[in-house]
């Protein structure tokens, strides 16, 4: 490492170190120091040009070696975690089900770790998955769907026989769970800055390109089967837009959006709903801005206020 890059890494751990960043996952604490940085550019530049960091150098070559080397610096803890969440919470049995009961691929559970190391070269693709991160590793799919089946209600409904999804209860979770790791897949396709302080929009992508970012996934994915990348590719689109998307998908959007700066270990005022409550009450408001199931919604809210969740 050069004279530079071990300036910079000690820069950037010491804004790693910030105490306010510490219960964000690892992809969030990046996107928060990126946002730090882009936003006090010019407080910032003076100290760092000098002789004592970068001298000689242009904000915008000190800018991208910061963050280059932030990104290093998360990939070490992040990619780790990554691995150990799909290893641990993923089983991939559900994919003989959507192959017409020929035995899943052994490889799927590897090449799923591999497209989505790949998939994180993208700074798009990396602000877009950390929601969908927290919402496996946090346990809302496992949560929801276990009392989704013992209500056996629209969403129950809406995965049997509409989606025809014939399957045990914990396959049908790990399909929702995958669908959540492969959603930011549809960033294969896009260019640049999607959604820089990066609000969850699922209507951020017509059906088309969805359609075509499929395509694209089906290109580097050969084991995972095509109902399971489509359900992926559709949960970045408004059901607004497709009445007919997948229930895996629309969930897959519900958990995501909830994840979303998703803080555990937030301290809920006294008398106050609880927190999944709450923010379900917000998004039934405004589930036609975000594209979202309204029938989805209600249930999920009801559940969540009957376990005070």
């Amino acid at each position: 490492m050069n004279d530079e890059s071990t300036r910079a890494k000690l820069f950037v751990t010491r804004l790693l170190a910030n105490p306010a960043l510490k219960e964000l996952n690892p992809l969030d604490r990046e996107e928060q120091i990126i946002q730090f940085l882009h936003s006090n550019a010019a407080k910032l530049f003076p100290t760092l040009a000098s002789e004592q960091f970068f001298p000689g150098r242009k904000w915008t070559e000190i800018l991208n070696l910061l963050v280059r080397i932030l990104q290093e610096e998360t990939d070490a803890v992040f990619l780790p975690l990554l691995e150990e969440l799909i290893g641990r919470n993923l089983d991939f049995t559900f994919v003989s089900f959507l192959q017409a009961g020929r035995p899943a691929a052994s490889g799927c559970e590897a090449e799923l770790k591999e497209f989505l190391k790949k998939l994180l070269r993208k700074p798009e693709a990396r602000r877009a998955f950390a929601a969908p991160f927290d919402a496996v590793r946090h346990g809302f799919v496992d949560r929801y769907l276990q009392a989704v089946y013992e209500l056996k209600q629209y969403i129950y409904f809406e995965l049997t026989k509409i989606q025809r999804l014939r399957m045990s209860k914990e396959e049908v979770k790990n399909m929702v769970k995958a669908t959540l790791l492969l959603r930011p897949g549809i960033h294969l396709l896009t260019v640049g800055s999607m959604q820089r302080d990066r609000q969850a929009t699922p209507g951020a992508v017509q059906p088309l390109f969805a359609e075509k970012a499929r395509g694209s996934l089906r290109n580097q994915l050969k084991l995972l089967p095509d109902n399971l990348l489509s359900s992926a590719m559709n949960s970045n689109v408004s059901f607004l837009e497709n009445k007919r998307i997948e229930a895996t998908a629309r969930l897959a959007t519900l958990f995501a959006a909830r994840a979303l700066r998703y803080r555990p270990m937030a301290k809920i005022d006294r008398g106050a709903s609880s927190a999944d409550k709450s923010w379900f009450s917000i998004a039934r408001r405004n589930h036609k801005f975000y594209g979202f199931d309204i029938n989805m919604l209600d249930e999920l809210y009801k559940i969540a206020a009957e376990n005070g969740w």
